[in-house]
């Protein structure tokens, strides 16, 4: 147990990117689409400038388990203590994120979306539903992005980087064949609709058994890698 509160204070001391650094880009984010909607007379401004936290959470946390990793075993931290420590913290990040999300998306409806000139927190389909599941939604979405970037650095650590380069590779290779194959027999239109009757919500759910995934791959990395 006191290995993971070490961790956690060691993430801590990390303040500017895990805390400080998201909402200022997001508020940077949220202030420049402001000014294009009042620069182009006042039309209402759809945007998915949102989508920086998520993407700011895949970077930190790979980050996070390529440079934290090996100076924590310096410290004589174990590799499963650090795998609890920096879950657990990218886990209370996520929950203090999502919470955030959740109120700055009920300011932006009762602003009336800033005077009716941008929706920037609060999105068709993505915030549908009661605030408990607009939290559950983005909670799994920031989960997902967090432990995605907490994989790909704790492959690194085991693989090294040619061969995260062509894991990488054969995973857009994988992809871009699916693609091709349900272009081939016209999958796409069935699934198009099949997603068309989904909620946000119903989504995410999906989305559970990967985050699982990629956090026990995470672990098992991380027990065999080399420093």
């Amino acid at each position: 147990m006191r290995g993971i509160s070490s961790v956690m204070k060691i993430h801590l001391r990390h303040k500017l990117s895990w805390f400080y650094l998201p909402w200022i880009i997001i508020s940077f984010n949220f202030l420049v689409n402001l000014l294009i909607s009042v620069l182009i007379d006042g039309e209402t401004l759809y945007t998915g400038g949102l989508g920086a936290i998520y993407i700011f959470m895949f970077v930190t946390s790979l980050v996070t388990a390529v440079q934290l990793f090996p100076f924590s075993m310096g410290f004589s931290i174990r590799r499963m203590d650090f795998f609890l420590g920096t879950f657990v913290f990218i886990l209370l990040i996520s929950i203090f994120s999502s919470a955030a999300l959740v109120v700055l998306s009920y300011v932006e409806v009762w602003s009336g979306a800033w005077g009716d000139t941008v929706h920037f927190f609060h999105l068709p389909y993505l915030n549908d539903g009661s605030w408990l599941v607009q939290f559950v939604v983005n909670l799994i979405l920031l989960m997902m992005f967090a432990m995605l970037g907490f994989g790909i650095g704790a492959f690194f650590l085991r693989f090294r980087g040619l061969r995260t380069f062509i894991m990488l590779a054969a995973v857009m290779i994988i992809i871009s064949g699916l693609s091709l194959i349900a272009m081939r027999y016209e999958w796409w239109g069935t699934i198009f609709i099949w997603f068309t009757k989904q909620t946000a919500f119903d989504l995410t759910l999906w989305i559970i058994p990967i985050v699982l995934t990629l956090t026990v791959c995470s672990r098992q990395f991380l027990r065999k890698s080399t420093v």
